[in-house]
């Protein structure tokens, strides 16, 4: 007799697992936002502290002290001894010295309109139809308009952050010795660009057998001026957080003291049209205005209710030096130029 044995084989059921679904860097709700941060404690950049005064004020309505009446031929000296004579009077408790009004109609300028002080204002008298135009008359490529104070800028002797790792969104760090610093006290913390770091990111070589465009150790440092808030012990609390991590794997970070007597702050243009002259026969004339407004060694200051039209480069450029600027309600229309680089960068910020 044969008997046969059946065995039977429980076979294990494997489920698959569900995902951990990851914390979201940000969570809104009800109108709040959250920020979470990742393992290293990095956040999403806050760039709320951006703008005029880092935009915890609105832009002030400046009361006008000087006004220029609508002129035949170059109206450049008018304006500019009108923005003089403002930039000569005292600040007001808000720090600010006046307006410079101009009224309805067309302005030529065949020159440059300089403001050098703080707390002056240049306002027209209106952006649309009917309102004030400003125009940059001739061949020459000059800037419009200039915001700019003195480039006079000084760093104290750096010292080393003591933090292994710093993350982005952070808004205190560590020295072995913080008794030199205070608070109120403007810092530059300075980020270095390492072989490391570049090297991590791939950019010391962009491939095609040209070496000469990688990036080299120093040439794309970081610098991040900040106020000092407090000081507890050898940490110091300051008052935007960083954008950029500083890890002692690429170098760290180091911190300074920072005076800058020369740089003006409190002022703007706005309310008004500029608009470049410019060869009509020629849709790709650039023997016209380049840039519109240009602000540069400047703090707290904006560009308001302003139209651009026809200029080659930037209507606004904000440059390196400025810091904590608003362009609002802007617009740049039909500009002039060759169709190529450096041109064209309409918003622009170094």
């Amino acid at each position: 007799m044969i008997i046969l044995l059946f065995g039977m084989v429980k076979a294990d059921v494997v489920f698959a697992q569900r995902p951990v679904k990851p914390v979201s860097p940000l969570v809104v709700n009800k109108g709040v936002i959250t920020y979470n941060a990742d393992s290293l404690g990095n956040r999403i950049p806050d760039f709320s502290y951006c703008g005029y005064m880092a935009s915890e004020e609105a832009i002030p309505t400046v009361p006008v002290k000087a006004v220029v009446p609508v002129v035949k031929g170059d109206a450049t000296r008018q304006i500019q001894d009108a923005l003089n004579y403002v930039a000569s009077l005292p600040v007001d408790k808000n720090g600010f010295r006046g307006a410079v009004l101009l009224q309805k109609g067309t302005y030529s300028v065949s020159g440059q309109l300089m403001m050098m002080a703080s707390g002056v204002v240049l306002r027209g008298s209106g952006v649309g139809k009917g309102g004030t135009v400003l125009i940059g008359a001739g061949k020459d490529r000059q800037t419009l308009i200039r915001i700019f104070g003195k480039a006079d800028k000084t760093s104290g002797a750096e010292i080393k952050v003591t933090d292994a790792y710093v993350p982005v969104g952070a808004i205190t760090l560590s020295v072995n010795d913080a008794s030199g610093f205070k608070a109120g006290d403007p810092i530059i913390i300075h980020r270095p660009s390492t072989l490391a770091w570049i090297k991590l990111l791939g950019t010391d070589h962009f491939g095609g057998g040209v070496t000469a465009l990688g990036w080299k150790p120093g040439e794309r440092d970081l610098y991040f001026e900040r106020k000092i808030v407090s000081i507890d012990n050898n940490t110091i609390r300051f008052d935007v957080p960083l954008t950029t991590a500083l890890d002692t794997t690429y170098g760290g970070g180091t911190l300074a003291k920072l005076s800058w007597p020369g740089r003006i702050e409190k002022t703007g243009v706005e309310n008004l049209l500029l608009q470049s002259e410019y060869d009509v026969t020629n849709p790709k004339d650039e023997a016209h205005r380049w840039m519109a407004i240009t602000l540069e060694n400047v703090a707290d200051a904006w560009v308001k209710q302003v139209n651009f039209k026809h200029f080659a480069g930037s209507a606004v450029a904000v440059l390196e030096s400025a810091k904590r600027v608003t362009v609002e309600d802007c617009k740049s229309m039909a500009p002039v130029s060759e169709i190529g680089g450096q041109r064209r960068y309409t918003f622009f910020t170094a």
